[in-house]
């Protein structure tokens, strides 16, 4: 594939493009302990429920937890939950933490995700174990939606890092599994390629 031109800086979506997701593990958690049918919608229903509270930051990690006990009704320890709502991040493959550690010394790596406190410990740690070194270490900065306030498809995600990051849109190429997200990037600006089973990271053909 060729290259688009004039590109300084990637920005990178996390789940489905550099780490494997399986939100089908979670959704078997929840119905194994016995949630209600509400709460097996994410993340469909993230507009106006608890995940989209807690992936925004607008409730910390306890409040999220005692809020998913009372509507669930269901008695379980932090553990419990906890292993639930991270049975979803499966692996994150050496061979992308190498493309990526290559790609950093040829560009301005960024990452713009839609994740929560518990995620990050979690996926963060895997990305140590694969690559031997912190994710912060490749990307010049991070983007959490817990941690910004903002959600893709949201505008206000990508005009936070604009601002913060100091870039150019039409001088970054966004990635991302999410057709939606890849269309309010181009509304945008950015120039944009959308992740997904037939045009996986590996097969983008990056001249490295």
């Amino acid at each position: 594939m060729a290259q688009p031109q004039k590109i300084k800086n990637i920005l990178f979506d996390l789940g489905g493009v550099i780490l494997d997701i399986d939100v089908q593990a979670t959704l078997k958690g929840f119905y194994e302990l016995g949630f209600s049918s509400d709460l097996m919608q994410y993340p469909h229903s993230m507009t106006t429920d608890l995940f989209f509270k807690y992936e925004t930051g607008k409730i910390d990690t306890e409040t999220f937890r005692n809020e998913i006990r009372k509507k669930s009704g269901v008695e379980m320890s932090d553990q419990t939950f906890d292993e639930a709502w991270n049975a979803m991040l499966v692996r994150i493959p050496k061979e992308r933490t190498d493309l990526l550690k290559v790609l950093s010394s040829r560009y301005k790596l960024y990452m713009l995700s839609n994740t929560s406190e518990l995620h990050v410990k979690v996926f963060e740690k895997m990305y140590l174990d694969a690559a031997g070194i912190s994710m912060h270490d490749v990307f010049k900065k991070i983007y959490y939606s817990h941690e910004i306030g903002w959600h893709k498809p949201d505008h206000e995600a990508w005009e936070f890092v604009i601002k913060d990051a100091a870039i150019l849109p039409e001088e970054t190429l966004f990635l991302d599994d999410n057709i939606h997200n890849i269309k309010v990037s181009q509304e945008l600006g950015f120039q944009a390629i959308h992740i997904h089973e037939r045009a996986k990271l590996m097969d983008l053909g990056f001249d490295l």
